[in-house]
């Protein structure tokens, strides 16, 4: 970090706290106390300098795990591999205070969430400023910033799980029969907690299809429920959120300029929005021409719910066979029957497709995860040195970790046998990963003289308006093991809510026919 260099709050979750440079255009993610790593054996009562090394042991575990799993299963064409920098003594507390008062309220009231930074932290994950138009290959921001210069736009979307496990559909409870997916059951989950005062109009399953008029339905539906899957900045500021909800119209109206042909108002809105949106659609179904692509071989869904065997992965072999579109029944786009058969057409390669082929690593429902987890922990009791061999907690190597997620699923180990156990929890904790990914899109108007022949990552709009524009994918983090745990605590708590408000429903819908 530059001496002089202005930094300032750009949001956080659960693990993290992220910081802007406003020069450098970089990111700063500071990990928060208590958060160190999937390893057990580090905490506040330690001192400063053992939590220090833990803090950086659990960034140096981060990169490890990008480098050698994420970058291959999702290529380096999406992925930006983070570095680790040292932040000076004393750095942490002084922008916590500064930071204080804009830290949302919501991350403040909840104890879960709102964990501040470690005293000790002497390390931080460093990033290209997605939120500017960057060029991957050099890592490099190619937003301009003159004066006279159309503002940069980015969408953050977190897209969560795009699929219905084939286990969930064949599974005897009839909740899980009703093709309703997790992030849709989810939401009763949340709103019976007070998470959320709305149900989320959004549905995962929607974004995936490849449909254009159901992917504009979902990001319409992110626009109206935003909740923590959506975040839109201007000029790496947040505009647009759950808890920043600036006049669309307004940001819409500086990023696109002068009204076309004299449209204005009501009419004007709802056309730059469409022409949004349509933007965001390109972005997230461009496919990259030139990138290593590395296919993983797993498991694809079938319109006949049956799996099937791909070939083994290598460079730039062709596409998998076509995944087919899932349709979650909690969806307000209603579909046609011809519609629930179509094959999906995301393009192979897009950000999308590479997203949902290492989401169905895990065709696996929790249910069935868990035991096999308890199965490993079991055996690791009594068989220590195995633990160390697999590398279930680390080190993340392509060879303990990246080469279960290629195997052929009919070459795999017996079932029976604890190496197809540690197997299948080390593709659940992938998927899981890119389950909970967030999608970065950023993109600024240029001028028509400007010339984008050597540029392949240009838009063009409806009007022949041209954009730069970029996509990355971030919140790449190696889950937890042990987490496995909460996952399946969580996961009947998600069913028992639905249920609830399905039996709730059904009586007030046998009153009102009384």
């Amino acid at each position: 970090m530059a001496d002089g260099e202005n930094v300032y709050y750009r949001g956080e979750g659960i693990c993290n706290l992220v910081l802007a440079t406003e020069k450098e255009k970089q990111v700063y993610r500071l990990m928060k106390a208590g958060k160190y790593s999937g390893k057990q054996g580090c905490n506040k009562g330690h001192r400063a300098q053992e939590r220090s090394k833990w803090i950086h042991q659990s960034l140096e575990d981060n990169v490890e795990y990008i480098k050698n799993i994420m970058v291959p299963l999702l290529t380096d064409a999406f992925v930006v591999i983070p570095k680790i920098r040292e932040i000076p003594q004393g750095f942490t507390e002084r922008i916590e205070e500064e930071i204080k008062h804009i830290r949302t309220a919501h991350k403040r009231v909840q104890e879960d969430d709102f964990r501040t930074v470690d005293p000790a932290t002497c390390s931080a994950l460093v990033l290209p400023d997605f939120c500017y138009v960057t060029d991957i290959s050099t890592n490099t921001c190619i937003s301009s910033s003159a004066p006279d210069a159309f503002p940069t736009i980015s969408v953050e979307i977190k897209p969560k799980k795009g699929f219905i496990p084939l286990s969930a559909l064949n599974n005897d409870s009839s909740t899980m029969k009703t093709g309703v997916c997790k992030f849709c059951m989810h939401q009763r989950l949340k709103a019976k907690e007070g998470r959320w005062t709305t149900t989320s109009h959004y549905c995962p399953l929607d974004l995936f299809s490849g449909s254009r008029a159901r992917m504009r339905h979902a990001l319409h539906g992110l626009c109206v429920t935003p909740q923590n899957n959506l975040k839109i900045c201007q000029n790496g500021i947040e505009v647009y959120s759950e808890f920043m909800k600036n006049e669309i119209g307004k940001i819409l109206q500086q990023f696109f300029g002068d009204s076309v042909n004299g449209l204005k108002n009501g009419m004007r809105k709802q056309l730059e929005v469409q022409t949004f949106v349509d933007l965001i659609i390109d972005a997230l179904l461009y496919v990259p021409k030139k990138s290593e692509i590395h296919r993983s071989c797993h498991t694809v869904l079938k319109s006949s719910n049956r799996q099937t065997k791909d070939s083994p992965c290598v460079a730039h072999r062709k596409p998998v066979q076509t995944v087919y579109s899932q349709h979650c029944l909690n969806s307000s786009y209603k579909v046609n029957h011809e519609e629930k058969s179509e094959p999906s057409s995301l393009p192979h390669n897009c950000v999308l497709d590479r997203i949902l082929h290492v989401q169905t690593l895990d065709q696996m429902d929790i249910e069935e995860i868990h035991p096999l987890y308890v199965k490993v922990k079991e055996h690791f009791a009594s068989h220590p040195q195995d633990s160390s061999n697999w590398n279930l907690y680390g080190p993340f190597t392509q060879e303990t970790w990246l080469t279960p997620c290629l195997e052929d699923p009919l070459s795999q180990p017996d079932p029976e046998s604890i190496e197809f156990a540690v197997n299948q929890v080390k593709r659940h904790n992938v998927s899981k990963t890119a389950q909970d990914c967030s999608i970065m899109v950023a993109m600024q108007q240029i001028s028509p003289n400007t010339s984008s022949e050597n540029n392949d990552m240009v838009l063009t709009d409806s009007y022949g308006r041209k954009y730069i524009f970029s996509v990355v994918i971030i919140d790449l983090d190696p889950k937890p093991v042990d987490k496995i745990k909460k996952y399946h605590r969580q996961q009947s708590d998600i069913v028992q809510a639905f249920e609830e408000e399905q039996s709730e429903n059904e009586a007030e819908d046998g009153t009102l026919n009384d």
